[in-house]
């Protein structure tokens, strides 16, 4: 299935109105469906072990990604890993970097996806939140787009007790709905969401988690 089959529905290349204006639930749920096809062939290739670090499994998330892409793409779109933000204007390096996205013309006018490792560990749920969440939530990621997605990897640990706690502690943010389980992508379940008011940028934002489980 390509981004949006319809004609009356398709992304015009190089027009960021456009791009803005036509990514809705079908095509976010395409290219949803796509890190989903990723993972399952990563899943399947026994790469991703206890030792992997996060950028390792990132980096072979990408791979798979940009062969589901290359089959089922549309040229309006292009995957990207590590897409910069530029340097700060203030104070010393660069601006965050978010791990994936898909990106048009217009630079600055992306689906992003957020990757962290998630274990039954305080460090790792408040980074996921602290790293991820409150960088859509503040603008730093995807600014001018109203949805963005997170990625957890959990490689360790009982898979739902993870996934609770971690919507325990999303559903105490500050300007947010509850994180709720979302319709399945594919036959993928692990699907949740959750809307936040944001600092800068258009708000609200609505945020997609895709829990890749490789226990």
């Amino acid at each position: 299935m390509r981004l949006i089959d319809n004609s009356n529905q398709q992304i015009s290349s190089g027009s960021t109105v456009d791009l803005v204006k036509n990514l809705k639930l079908p095509g976010i749920m395409s290219l949803l469906g796509m890190f989903c096809e990723a993972f399952k062939e990563l899943r399947a290739s026994g790469k991703v072990t206890p030792n992997k670090i996060e950028t390792e499994i990132t980096e072979e998330l990408y791979y798979y990604l940009q062969m589901v892409w290359f089959d089922k793409g549309t040229k309006s779109l292009v995957p990207v890993h590590e897409k910069s933000h530029g340097k700060k204007v203030h104070g010393r390096g660069k601006t965050p970097t978010i791990d994936l996205c898909f990106r048009g013309w217009e630079s600055e006018i992306y689906f992003g996806a957020e990757c962290k490792i998630l274990e039954d560990k305080n460090h790792r749920y408040e980074y996921y939140i602290d790293e991820g969440i409150s960088r859509y939530i503040s603008g730093d990621y995807s600014y001018k787009c109203p949805t963005g997605a997170m990625i957890g990897y959990i490689i360790t640990g009982d898979r739902l007790k993870i996934i609770n706690e971690l919507k325990n502690r999303v559903d105490k943010l500050s300007n947010s709905s509850k994180m709720k389980i979302s319709n399945p992508i594919n036959g993928f379940k692990e699907h949740y969401e959750s809307t936040h008011k944001r600092i800068t940028g258009i708000s609200p934002i609505d945020v997609h988690h895709l829990f890749f489980c490789f226990t």
